[in-house]
């Protein structure tokens, strides 16, 4: 049985998510080292959401690294589409929960965009190559 080829949306979409994905464990990486340093100034500390949500997001923006990579070699399609699916759910989730009022809800939607276009993409490549 002969692969067809990756669509270009996912292709697109993969290259995008590398990324994404190097620039979220950048900023991550940026906000675990710099949250000490905001606590003392504001003499408030963060909760231990916070700091579960950043290893979240964190974990998740490195396995959809990989999941871009695998998407790109075309390789387990239906495990790279049900596992971003998995990790998209994960951040919403936790960075919902932070809380942090309306702006927050709105960057948890804004941040979502790409994950979710990128399971979008897996999935259609998931349809094509079950189709065969």
């Amino acid at each position: 049985m002969k692969k067809e080829p990756i669509t270009t949306f996912l292709k697109v979409m993969s290259i995008i998510t590398l990324i994404w994905s190097v620039l979220g464990v950048l900023i991550s990486a940026l906000a675990v080292f710099v949250a000490p340093l905001a606590e003392e100034t504001t003499g408030e500390a963060y909760g231990m959401m916070t700091w579960i949500t950043l290893a979240v997001t964190a974990i998740c923006e490195i396995v959809n690294f990989v999941l871009a990579i695998m998407a790109l070699q075309h390789k387990k399609i239906d495990l790279v589409y049900k596992i971003s699916t998995f990790t998209l759910m994960a951040l919403i989730v936790f960075n919902v929960v932070d809380g942090g009022g309306i702006g927050a809800y709105l960057a948890t939607i804004a941040g979502a965009i790409i994950p979710a276009l990128f399971a979008v993409s897996a999935g259609g490549q998931n349809k094509i190559d079950q189709a065969q």
